[in-house]
């Protein structure tokens, strides 16, 4: 914690993350971050040491489509320790990441309401016992929860509108199930100010009208701040 503390570049967060799961006999690490897009579809950040070769090639042939490691996150929220029957529909990914010494390992992730933060650590050799399985489960989810807020903090503007102050009070008003007038005696502005602000607002989510616009600042947690 006391090497994190203060950190808030992915890169420098991602050297101290190897070092710690390196000390647990690991050799990889990879994070990463899923953040929902105004269209729907999920924006995906990742930060890993693997080999490069290997990057390009999950990239190259859309690996993430058939990973099963990925479509286990989404349904289920226990730890998933890497086994060669877990890619029995996928021999080819499993193949490959072998091959560039992802064999061992395991993942984890954590969620909160808008975002998920998913961490795997890897190595070439030596089959990961239940012991060390679980044991290694605690600390890395541990640092999973650690680097969430971080990563998520520093993506978040990428992917979540960009709505003002004023905007912001309107906003939460009108979730607020307040019409435009009583907002506008609320906040002490003309009802056309408030409009004005709506339509930004309804602009600035893609949406359809202002229900859509509050559906879309609640799924990106505007509403919360």
């Amino acid at each position: 914690m006391r090497r994190l503390r203060g950190k808030r570049n992915p890169s420098e967060l991602l050297n101290i993350a190897v070092s710690l799961i390196q000390a647990l006999d690991m050799e990889y690490l990879s994070l990463t971050l899923r953040i929902p897009g105004l269209a729907g579809q999920p924006k995906r950040f990742d930060y890993n040491n693997y080999p490069a070769a290997w990057n390009e090639q999950y990239r190259r042939l859309e690996y993430d489509k058939i990973d099963p490691v990925y479509t286990h996150c989404l349904h289920s929220i226990q730890p998933l320790l890497w086994h060669d029957g877990l890619y029995n529909e996928t021999p080819d990914l499993r193949e490959h990441a072998c091959s560039h010494g992802l064999r061992h390992g395991w993942t984890l992730w954590v969620n909160d309401h808008h975002s998920q933060t998913q961490l795997s650590v890897a190595r070439a050799t030596k089959e990961v016992e239940p012991a060390e399985f679980y044991e290694g489960c605690t600390r890395t989810l541990w640092l999973c929860n650690l680097m969430h807020p971080f990563l998520l903090e520093h993506h978040r503007p990428e992917v979540m509108p960009v709505v003002t102050e004023r905007e912001m009070e309107v906003l939460k008003w009108c979730a607020a199930g307040k019409t435009a007038s009583e907002i506008a005696t609320i906040l002490q502005l003309s009802s056309s100010t408030v409009n004005f602000h709506i339509r930004s607002i309804i602009s600035k989510t893609n949406a359809s009208n202002k229900t859509g616009a509050i559906a879309v600042a609640a799924k990106h947690g505007l509403l919360d701040t």
